[in-house]
């Protein structure tokens, strides 16, 4: 309705996701580098939560539109199926046809399409949007799904969208096994204050907008606390001010268009914010994601402005404590994704190793604060030189004194059957940077690598082995512990394997 008035060639701003029209900035860098670096490398499980608004389903899109040919995407938005229903669409999105009434029938047939893509080295992806709304026994299925293996590779690529409440639901001790399997993850936030102004600027731009001062610093500095930073309330702020300033014959969007949009949408109910303060605001990239409006008891909802953080040593204070834990460990597997936040190889073309990333800064994300190192070498799964490892034996005693009284006879102590040296069996083992479900991995022992135990944390054994001169030591859950004991330090059957069903 206003193209023609403001010289726009397109509508600037729509509600609904296009990839076509993609704000590009670090944090969406990252994470379609993550996404598409999970897909075309077999990782298996991925996920990516974010905000409703923060664009997950746009950059969805935008994996879609971008994998290569090699690539069978099937992507999911029914977030009310249960367990049969998911395997069924899933075959009938690849164009199997079996008896829906015979489940087992079902996956035999799923497992063979997808073995015979793997030969052809073609790779087949299930993206599941809005996964938050999933049953338990559907996460189960697709638990299951993810196991799928041959020749020690992930047969079906599957990333899992949702808003942060897919976290909570992760955190439950019944979906302990599926969130064990998570290798990449993924949160959008967001947009700081500096970055709304080039998000608007790059859509109008973008819609052929030619002029000058459309939105000035104070109008982009309303529409950023109106917004709260959410993509989808930018666009819906923008597209109904630049019908009003249509509507009353102006050729730029004024303040008092902006304050009226925000109380029409039940955003705000409040005075003008101090122009001086105009983007100083702490950045709410890194804040809390409680930005979408919330209600009040009177007839209008207000936008709380975000609050100042704090906590500025909290990233020097992350550092250092995981320096002197050894946390550098844990750049193993972001060494490989930061090759990516450049152009990502087509999956036919990707290297053979991941050489050619070296050298690079390394930036990994956790639910902490970020933490960049520079790493000297980039390390892929780790196979270790048994002559590497430090010897499994007790140190020898020293000889007794004879004016000391002989020591008193005890009874032996009995040794954990779960410590000593190992060999990884059967499949890889991922090693993550602490004792919980929630650590990064670190690194992927494969079949083959020597391995110490060196000691045993609830669910987690702490495994120690050396690369390339380096000594990599975390933790393995005793469900991905496919260990065994060498064959010349093999012991009894009750005590010579530490495994776990995967």
């Amino acid at each position: 309705m206003y193209n023609e008035h403001f010289g726009f060639l397109a509508p600037p701003f729509s509600a609904t996701p296009d990839s076509r029209i993609f704000y590009d900035n670090e944090l969406y860098r990252e994470a379609f580098a993550n996404l598409r670096y999970g897909i075309e490398w077999r990782k298996g499980l991925i996920l990516l939560t974010g905000d409703v608004g923060t664009g997950k389903t746009t950059l969805l899109d935008k994996i879609i539109r971008d994998l290569g040919s090699t690539i069978q995407v099937i992507f999911i938005s029914y977030d009310q199926l249960n367990s049969t229903e998911l395997i069924q669409l899933v075959s009938r999105e690849l164009g199997l046809v079996g008896d829906p009434q015979d489940r087992v029938s079902s996956i035999e047939q799923l497992r063979d399409y997808l073995i015979a893509q793997f030969r052809r080295r073609r790779i087949v992806a299930l993206l599941i949007d809005e996964a938050q709304n999933l049953s338990d026994e559907t996460f189960e299925s697709i638990r299951f799904l993810s196991n799928f293996q041959y020749g020690g590779e992930k047969l079906l690529q599957i990333v899992l969208t949702g808003q942060p409440e897919l976290q909570i639901r992760l955190n439950h001790p019944k979906l302990h096994h599926l969130k064990q399997r998570i290798v990449i993850h993924s949160r959008l936030t967001p947009l700081t204050n500096d970055e709304v102004s080039r998000y608007i600027t790059f859509r109008v731009r973008g819609a052929g907008f030619r002029g000058k001062d459309l939105f000035d610093a104070e109008v982009l500095a309303d529409i950023s606390l109106f917004s709260g930073g959410i993509p989808r309330l930018i666009n819906i702020i923008c597209d109904n001010a630049l019908l009003l300033a249509y509507a009353d014959g102006k050729k730029t969007v004024t303040t008092e268009i902006v304050q009226e949009v925000a109380r029409d949408l039940g955003l705000a109910n409040r005075p003008e914010p101090n122009r001086g303060a105009a983007f100083t605001a702490p950045d709410i990239r890194h804040s809390s994601l409680q930005t979408t409006p919330t209600t009040s008891s009177g007839p209008t909802s207000v936008m709380q402005p975000p609050r100042r953080r704090s906590l500025a040593w909290v990233p020097i204070g992350l550092v250092l404590a995981l320096l002197a834990l050894g946390g550098a460990g844990g750049a193993l597997y972001s060494q490989q994704i930061k090759g990516y936040l450049g152009q990502v190889p087509a999956t036919e073309n990707r290297p053979a190793s991941f050489a050619e990333y070296q050298n690079r800064p390394v930036r990994f994300r956790t639910s902490e604060p970020e933490l960049s190192l520079a790493l000297r070498e980039g390390v892929t799964p780790v196979r270790a030189k048994p002559e590497d490892l430090p010897k499994d034996h007790a140190a020898p005693s020293s000889a007794p004194n004879s004016e000391q009284p002989p020591p008193q006879e005890s009874s032996p102590k009995k040794r954990d059957s779960r410590l000593g040296t190992f060999e990884v069996v059967g499949q890889s083992s991922f090693v993550r940077g602490g004792p919980r479900a929630d650590a990064k991995i670190i690194a992927t022992l494969e079949p083959s690598t020597r391995i110490k135990v060196i000691s045993a944390k609830g669910d987690y054994l702490q495994v120690q082995t050396v690369f390339e001169g380096k000594t990599i030591r975390g933790y393995v859950h005793r469900e991905d512990a496919f260990f065994e004991r060498p064959t010349k330090d093999k012991r009894p059957p009750n005590g010579n394997v530490v495994s776990g069903v995967n």
